[in-house]
């Protein structure tokens, strides 16, 4: 009995044994050797669509590498990268518009792509687009993302009431009171035009008007003085205009486009959906009218979606996945793609008359779009023309517009702030 009770024990010790054995002897992970990159964007539904069936066709093409797309609020995103960057984490790239850059690499959470594309890339895109992807640091240029599409205002018209879109300021005005008929009920307006700065300060350049000489330098109430102030007078004269339904209600314009009661407005490309679905197969856009046949043309500013780099980026690996992503999105088949999902692309290689792919109507456009953004200027990126510029440019223009100060007083109080502001004393 007791010889049993010991042969229990040595056979349960050995069994111990063995399996103490075992636990210490991790299995061998698996390992695939794939690169794994996270990339943030905001954009909509139905674009958000294209963008994933593009990075499905990047992770086919290339299986040692993979983009997982994750969506992350319009209005929080920035500040969301801010964040998580900055506690050690974040996405590996994130695709964001081109304005908030500024703020972003203040922060020190992007990393700059100067080493990311060849100079030849960078010359086949867009150079506005580049330029709003760009910061000046130091008096050097640097580049923090790189454009896949682009934004920028132009006119949009009915085609069934106007045959041939002016080309001057001239021009679209005579155009708009005659067509413009308010005895009607509701009213018919030949122009409906939201006059706030975004879509009015091209202008401003079309009338020889400066906020800034080109070494940075305040010159609106120097040798900008004149042309800000044709500019600002411009603007109220249309502000008091009976014919013209232009005004500083936004949300007025917007109601009379969506009742089909204007038939012009100046507007934003990543509008134009809106504006096709008001107007269908009659849509028109044409570049933004001239001052005159002989001077004034506007320079709106020029927007882009950019794909940036988390500054923490510094793996060999990831970095030559990254490369190989931005330039498939900058390549023609995923620019033309973007295209057709309603975005204006970046790529000046893509064609825009293959109507075997793109409607007449949308290529009408994009060509419209892409010559405007050509006679546009860079959407300033950098931190200071986003906060303290833009807010002092859009109180003197209010200010001036509703006559609550002449163009002369209105003009005199921004540069004034302005100089206290930015040049030193």
């Amino acid at each position: 009995m007791h010889q049993r009770f010991w042969l229990y024990c040595l056979l349960f010790l050995w069994l111990l044994t063995q399996t103490a054995c075992v636990r210490v002897t991790p299995a061998p992970a698996p390992t695939t050797g794939r690169v794994v990159l996270r990339l943030w964007h905001a954009w909509p539904a139905a674009e958000a669509r294209v963008l994933q069936t593009l990075v499905d066709q990047f992770n086919q093409a290339y299986p040692e590498w993979q983009v997982v797309l994750q969506s992350r609020p319009a209005v929080s995103l920035p500040s969301d990268v801010t964040t998580a960057v900055g506690e050690g984490g974040g996405p590996h790239l994130v695709l964001i518009q081109s304005h908030t850059l500024g703020a972003l690499a203040q922060h020190g959470v992007l990393r700059s792509l100067d080493d990311m594309l060849s100079g030849s890339e960078l010359n086949s895109l867009l150079p506005t687009a580049v330029g709003a992807a760009s910061i000046s640091i130091d008096g050097r240029s640097v580049l923090f993302g790189v454009p896949i599409t682009f934004d920028t205002l132009a006119l949009y018209y009915n085609r069934a009431n106007i045959l041939q879109p002016p080309s001057s300021i001239e021009e679209l005005l005579l155009t708009a009171r005659a067509l413009t008929d308010r005895e009607r009920d509701p009213p018919v307006w030949g122009l409906a035009y939201n006059l706030s700065l975004d879509r009015t300060i091209g202008y401003l350049y079309a009338f020889g008007g400066r906020v800034f000489d080109e070494q940075g330098t305040v010159v609106l109430g120097s040798s900008g003085r004149e042309g800000t102030e044709r500019w600002l007078t411009w603007l109220s004269q249309l502000y008091h205009d009976e014919q013209l339904l232009a005004t500083l209600d936004g949300v007025l314009v917007d109601r009379a486009l969506q009742a089909r009661e204007a038939i012009m407005t100046i507007d934003w490309a990543h509008a134009q959906a809106e504006y096709r679905a008001i107007w269908n197969d009659q849509l028109g856009v044409t570049p933004l009218p001239a001052v005159s046949d002989e001077e004034g043309v506007p320079q709106p500013y020029v927007q882009a979606d950019v794909i940036a780099l988390n500054v923490r980026l510094n793996n060999p690996a990831e970095q030559t996945a990254a490369q190989a992503f931005i330039r498939f999105m900058i390549n023609v088949d995923s620019q033309r793609a973007l295209l057709m999902a309603g975005r204006q692309p970046t790529q000046l290689a893509l064609s825009l008359n293959d109507t075997d792919l793109v409607d007449s109507v949308q290529l009408a456009a994009a060509r419209a779009f892409r010559l405007q953004a050509q006679r546009g200027l860079p959407m300033p990126a950098d931190r200071i023309a986003n906060e303290l510029v833009w807010h002092t440019l859009a109180d003197m223009q209010l200010s001036a517009v509703r006559g609550l100060l002449t163009p002369e007083q209105a003009v005199t109080m921004a540069d004034e702030i302005l100089r206290s502001r930015i040049m030193p004393p």
